[in-house]
């Protein structure tokens, strides 16, 4: 835990502030941090910047950043290279970060320190070297597509060709620019690449474009409100007018640079304007306003250690007072001017003794950028080849998911067919099924067609045939009993003939079983006035008591056949003397109706039998009435149809009751 709170939170806490650091500095653009080194302006000293970037790069190395340590160095090499003008060291920065933005496989990074080093070969005057390591730049910006990045790298070939001479290169490199401003409409693109075009064609001597393009330049840069940049653009947009002789519009746009300039407090561009002002007043020989515009020129240069501003205030000032007849004075700013022009002379002249010792250190540092050349050629033919195995490799695997996905296409189209057979299977099973019901109701209507309607047909023609042939034998009470018997099988003949073809009405589908609101007090009522008679006949009473009004949602037909032959069943079954008791109730959302009776009862065998059509099953009644067993099976059919069930209890000797449920109507 010391350990943890001594060293490494520290740690931790330093490399959080440094990568904060780091990712606010390239917050705002892709390339602002690198054009920040190329624009003029104040700046700590060289030592206390470098000191800064050797921290960064410590901290760098301490995370193991290796991004963070590529652009550490660059930024390194940028201050040696515009800041201390020292060649050398710059070079061993960008060399530094190349070949770590190599071995990190960080593209940004190689892009920017090709630029680098462009920038040191166009400043040591080997504009071809610096053009090789530009186009090198823009093939690996062009590689990963990034906008930005593209468009500095085009703006920087256009000035490389500009300075080489290769005009018409320059020209197709800004117009290739150009293409990009869409895609970066805030980034100051398309106002820095009309900026540039501008200065390509006052190379060509063509100032009628040049000064249409810094107009353009201008406009934008107005709308940007980028103060600074609308002052320098004033200023040249003023030589342009010079250059075409327009002196009246050239004075205008200098008093307006001078008055952005001021705006801002820039010093140098304030001597610049002022200067170009007196030079104005100088051609018109107001040399008055000349003067007194030259010296504030002079204090503003002076105070912003402009020596070139300097230097020209001079030279106007020793002029205009020497017009003046002035020659004290006009000797006093000659002597001024030479003074600082020898001193000017005297760091140009340094700075081309320390530019021609650091091309030569240049030229022993190319080696070493030839030997990372061959590394990276190397690296990217080693890369080319992983590669070239990679994509055998993924064409194997690919070849293997095909091969799998087969076998599961396969796999998946055997299981769909299996499916399928087992669909087929359960299809014929369920027809064989439905084929047996039907033989089981063939078979059925054959039984009752060949026995059960053979007997009353028999008795009907025995009874015929005695009164046919014996009629004259036979007394009048003799007559009237064959009369009585001949109607008791007529009527179980009617019953027995209504039954099947209600049943086989149903079988087929000829009924419609559309439920509607039905009384079930009224169909119990007329059921038993329609069998009161049959009932009396064996001396049997049928007992109901109307109840509370009960309103059911069923087929009305169906539902008196139901309550029919559950009547007629249990007169059939009850003995002279026996009742049957009629109920109906409400139960939850159902209607309950029973047909209870004192008769003969049954067993659980027989009770088994008696709703299936493969059990044929057939009970003389306690007169000795016939029936077929098909009423029970009618009544279970037609319940069900109805949405309801029916069952029974019974006991042998006891009697039997049958129920049936409807469902309820819902108010």
């Amino acid at each position: 835990m010391i350990f943890l709170t001594r060293y490494v939170l520290p740690g931790i806490i330093i490399s959080l502030i440094f990568l904060q650091t780091v990712q606010a500095q390239h917050k705002a653009s892709a390339t602002a941090w690198y054009r920040d080194y190329f624009t003029s302006g104040d700046h700590a000293p060289v030592e206390t910047l470098l000191h800064q970037k050797e921290k960064e790069l410590f901290d760098a190395r301490e995370i193991r950043d290796d991004s963070a340590r590529v652009f550490v160095l660059l930024q390194k090499g940028l201050i040696q290279l515009n800041y201390a003008y020292n060649y050398e060291a710059a070079m061993d920065c960008f060399l530094q970060s190349l070949g770590a933005a190599d071995s990190a496989s960080l593209p940004s990074g190689e892009i920017f320190a090709y630029l680098a080093l462009a920038h040191i070969f166009e400043q040591a005057g080997n504009p071809e070297k610096s053009l090789q390591f530009l186009e090198r730049s823009f093939a690996l910006a062009y590689e990963h597509k990034h906008p930005e990045i593209l468009a500095l790298v085009l703006n920087e070939l256009g000035k490389a060709s500009t300075s080489a001479g290769k005009l018409e290169d320059a020209l197709e490199h800004y117009e290739h620019a150009l293409r990009y401003k869409d895609q970066l409409p805030d980034s100051g693109l398309e106002a820095e690449t009309l900026h540039n075009l501008a200065n390509l064609f006052v190379t060509k001597r063509d100032f009628t474009q040049a000064l249409d393009f810094f107009k353009q330049s201008l406009a934008i840069r107005r709308k940007q409100r980028l103060r600074l940049e609308e002052g320098m653009l004033l200023n040249e947009i003023g030589t342009m007018y010079n250059n075409q002789n327009n002196r009246e519009r050239a004075y205008a746009n200098y008093v307006a640079a001078l008055e952005v300039y001021q705006s801002i407090d820039y010093k140098k561009g304030i001597a610049e304007a002022y200067n170009h002002i007196g030079e104005h007043y100088l051609s018109q020989k107001s040399y008055t306003q000349a003067i007194a515009n030259l010296e504030l020129a002079l204090t503003a240069a002076q105070s912003a250690q402009a020596k070139a501003a300097m230097l020209k205030s001079y030279e106007y000032l020793s002029i205009a007072y020497k017009a003046l007849n002035n020659f004290q004075q006009a000797l006093k700013y000659k002597e001024q001017q030479l003074s600082i022009h020898e001193f000017i002379v005297k760091e140009e002249s340094d700075q081309k003794l320390l530019e021609t010792q650091s091309t030569y250190a240049l030229q022993q540092k190319e080696s070493e950028i030839e030997q990372l050349d061959r590394v990276r050629k190397e690296r990217e033919r080693e890369l080319a080849e992983q590669k070239r195995l990679q994509g055998y490799l993924y064409a194997l695997l690919g070849l293997g998911v095909v091969i799998a996905g087969l076998i599961l296409y396969l796999y998946i189209l055997k299981q769909r067919s299996n499916r399928q057979l087992q669909s087929i299977n359960a299809q014929i099973e369920a027809q064989n099924t439905q084929l047996q019901t039907l033989n089981n109701t063939k078979d059925k209507f054959f039984s009752i067609i060949g026995h059960d309607l053979k007997g009353p047909l028999n008795s009907l023609t025995s009874f015929s045939n005695l009164l046919i042939n014996h009629f004259d034998a036979l007394s009048k009470e003799e007559i009237q009993n064959i009369a009585k018997d001949l109607e008791k099988s007529l009527k179980n003949l009617f019953a027995l003939l209504n039954n099947l073809l209600e049943w086989a009405r149903s079988q087929t589908g000829n009924i419609d079983f559309t439920a509607a609101p039905i009384n079930i007090i009224d169909i119990l009522e007329q059921n038993k006035e329609l069998l009161q008679q049959q009932a009396s006949a064996k001396d049997i009473t049928i007992l109901y008591e109307p109840a509370e009004l009960l309103t059911a949602s069923a087929h009305a037909a169906s539902v008196t056949t139901v309550v029919r032959n559950l009547i007629s069943n249990s007169i059939k079954f009850t003995p002279s003397g026996g009742a049957i008791k009629l109920t109906a109730q409400k139960n939850a959302d159902e209607v309950i109706v029973s047909v209870a009776d004192t008769g003969v009862g049954m067993s659980k065998a027989v009770m088994d039998k008696l709703f299936r059509l493969d059990a044929k099953h057939s009970t003389l009644g306690t007169a000795n009435e016939k029936g077929t067993g098909l009423g029970l099976i009618l009544c279970k059919d037609f319940v069900e149809k109805n949405g309801g069930r029916l069952w029974m209890e019974s006991e042998e000797g006891k009697g039997s009751t049958f129920y049936f449920s409807l469902p309820l109507m819902q108010s």
